[in-house]
C-alpha cells in the first residue's frame, strides 16, 4: 500500500532515503577503526612499559613541582577508588602499544612506579606523604598493593587498522594538539620518519623558531607543508569519489617521503631553508604577523599554501615575495582556505585559484 500525504509518496521517499544511506555507508566501508577492549593492572603496565610493550610517544610534558603534583593526584585517585578514564592505544605490528591518552594520567603513574618518585600533597592520605613506591610497600603495603592491583581498560585499535585513523581516533581524545600528534605518528610510522623531519628541522637553523619552539610542532608543520606541495606536483592523486581528508592526505605524506632517497632529502631541505628565509624577511617587511598562530591549525594552513606560493613562483619564473604579497592579502581568497576543511578536492581548488591570481 502506497501512504500518501500531502502530495508526498512516501514509500518512495524512505526508498530513497534508504538507498542514499546505503551510498553514503558504502563510501565509508573502507574507514573502519577495529578494536577491542582489556582490563590491565597496574602492575601488569608497569612490567609491560618495562620491557617496552607499552610505549609513550616523546612529547614534553610537566616538569619538577607541577609534575609531582600530578603524579600524587593520580596516586590518591586510585587509593580512593576512582578509576581513571579509559586509554586508548595504538597496536604496532610487534604487538607492542603506543599510548594515545591525552591528559598523561597513565604516564605519570608509571614514572611513580619507575623511578621511584615521591608524592605530596595528599589529603586524604597524608602519611604517604613523602614516599615514593619502594617506601610504600616497605611501610605502607597495603596501599602499595592497592596500586599494583588497580585495573585499568584499554581500548586497543588493532594494527590492522590504517594508521591513520589511528590519529584520527587521537583527535576525538582530549588534551590532543600537534606536539602529540606528531610523538604518536613517529611511533606509529616507525624511525626513518623522525629522522627526515628532523633533518629538514635541522636545515632550517635559526630560521626554525620561526614555525615552533617545540621540536615536534615543527616536525608537524614541515609534514604539512610538504602535504601541500605533494597535492600540488601530482605526487599524491585522488583515486576515491569522496576525496580524502586531511589524515589520509598526511599518510600519504609520510608515504611520499619514504620512498624518496638522500639526495632528494638534501635537496628538499635546502629549498624549505630558502622558503624558511623568504618568509621570515618577507614576513618582517610587509608586518604579517604569522607569530601569533604558532602550533595552531591557522598556522598550518597559512604556511602549507605560503611555501608553495614561493615554489611556484620559483618553478614560473615570478618574483616570490611579489607573489606572497599577491596571494597573502587576497581576503576573499584566505576566507575561503581558512573555512574550508583540508581535503584533496579543496586542495586542488586552492591550488587553482592561487595559479589563477599568480
Amino acid at each position: 500500500m502506497v501512504v500518501m500525504k500531502q502530495g508526498i509518496n512516501y514509500n518512495y521517499f524512505i526508498k530513497t532515503v534508504l538507498e542514499r544511506l546505503g551510498e553514503f555507508m558504502g563510501s565509508f566501508s573502507g574507514s573502519h577503526v577495529d578494536s577491542y577492549e582489556k582490563k590491565l593492572s597496574v602492575y601488569q603496565i608497569y612490567r609491560m612499559c618495562r620491557e617496552r610493550r607499552i610505549v609513550f610517544p616523546v612529547i614534553p610534558w610537566a616538569a619538577g613541582p607541577k609534575r609531582t603534583e600530578k603524579i600524587s593526584e593520580t596516586v590518591e585517585m586510585l587509593l580512593l577508588g576512582i578509576g581513571l578514564p579509559i586509554v586508548y592505544v595504538s597496536e604496532r605490528q610487534d604487538g607492542s602499544l603506543v599510548v594515545l591518552d591525552g591528559d598523561d594520567r597513565l604516564r605519570y603513574l608509571v614514572e611513580f612506579l619507575e623511578k621511584d618518585c615521591p608524592v605530596a600533597g595528599m589529603e586524604f592520605f597524608p602519611e604517604l606523604n613523602g614516599c615514593g613506591m619502594e617506601r610504600m610497600k616497605r611501610q605502607f603495603p597495603r596501599w602499595a598493593s592497592a596500586v599494583y592491583d588497580h585495573k585499568i581498560s584499554f581500548q586497543i585499535i588493532e594494527y590492522t587498522t590504517e594508521r591513520y585513523l589511528h590519529l584520527q581516533v587521537g583527535n576525538y581524545i582530549g588534551g590532543w594538539n600537534f606536539t602529540r600528534e606528531q610523538g604518536v605518528r613517529n611511533e606509529l610510522y616507525g624511525e626513518r620518519l623522525e629522522q627526515v623531519l628532523s633533518s629538514m628541522v635541522k636545515e632550517l637553523g635559526r630560521s626554525a623558531w620561526f614555525l615552533s619552539r617545540w621540536n615536534l610542532n615543527r616536525q608537524y608543520m614541515v609534514l604539512r607543508i610538504l602535504m601541500y606541495r605533494f597535492v600540488f606536483i601530482g605526487e599524491i592523486q585522488n583515486m576515491q569519489e569522496d576525496g580524502m581528508g586531511l589524515w589520509q592526505l598526511l599518510d600519504r605524506a609520510v608515504g611520499c617521503i619514504m620512498k624518496q632517497g638522500m639526495l632528494w632529502e638534501e635537496e628538499l631541505g635546502g629549498e624549505l631553508r630558502d622558503a624558511t628565509r623568504v618568509i621570515v624577511n618577507w614576513e618582517r617587511e610587509v608586518n604579517f604577523d604569522l607569530a601569533g598562530d604558532k602550533g595552531k591549525e591557522r598556522q598550518a594552513k597559512t604556511l602549507g599554501y605560503l611555501y608553495n606560493v614561493i615554489w611556484m613562483c620559483r618553478e614560473w619564473g615570478r618574483d616570490a615575495r611579489r607573489g606572497l604579497g599577491q596571494i597573502a592579502f587576497d581576503e576573499d581568497l584566505w576566507e575561503s582556505i581558512l573555512n574550508d576543511k583540508v581535503n584533496f578536492a579543496n586542495i586542488r581548488r586552492h591550488y587553482y585559484e592561487i595559479g589563477r591570481r599568480l
